[in-house]
């Protein structure tokens, strides 16, 4: 797979971020962005497209992610993560559910990482006993 391919989950949750702090004015971020020539990103007709196209992206990335080893969890803690943050942030907006919604998608990113890791070393051990990988472990 080809090493952008496998970078996008860190893209979507990077941007995903960067979008919902715009999305709640937190003020350092407005003002860089208003600095540099960008602060028209700072609208909500601008802001939900792209939010949801990092979110997608971020999604994307877990989805190849959980194809190599095997393991779905973390894409269904992003998906719900995703679709109640895009609620929460644009149409009942609870500052609460965003925060949390947010940390879902860090989490389910982390998860996906360490479970890559753990199937990595578990592969890697595997084949220096000489057996080989099981299914759904780094296929």
């Amino acid at each position: 797979m080809a090493e952008w391919v496998q970078s996008l989950d860190k893209f979507g949750v990077v941007g995903s971020i960067i979008a919902t702090l715009c999305c709640l004015g937190f003020a350092p971020l407005v003002a860089l962005l208003s600095a540099i020539g960008v602060g028209f990103l700072v609208n909500d007709a601008v802001l939900l497209p792209l939010l949801v196209v990092f979110l997608v992206l971020g999604g994307i990335g877990l989805w190849n992610a959980a194809r190599a080893h095997g393991r779905f969890q973390a894409v269904w803690l992003h998906s719900i993560s995703a679709l109640v943050l895009v609620l929460s942030a644009f149409v009942i907006y609870q500052r609460l559910l965003v925060w949390l919604s947010l940390a879902g998608i860090i989490g389910a990113s982390v998860w996906s990482f360490a479970i890559q890791q753990a199937c990595h070393a578990k592969w890697s051990m595997r084949r220096n006993h000489g057996t080989q990988k099981s299914e759904g472990c780094c296929q």
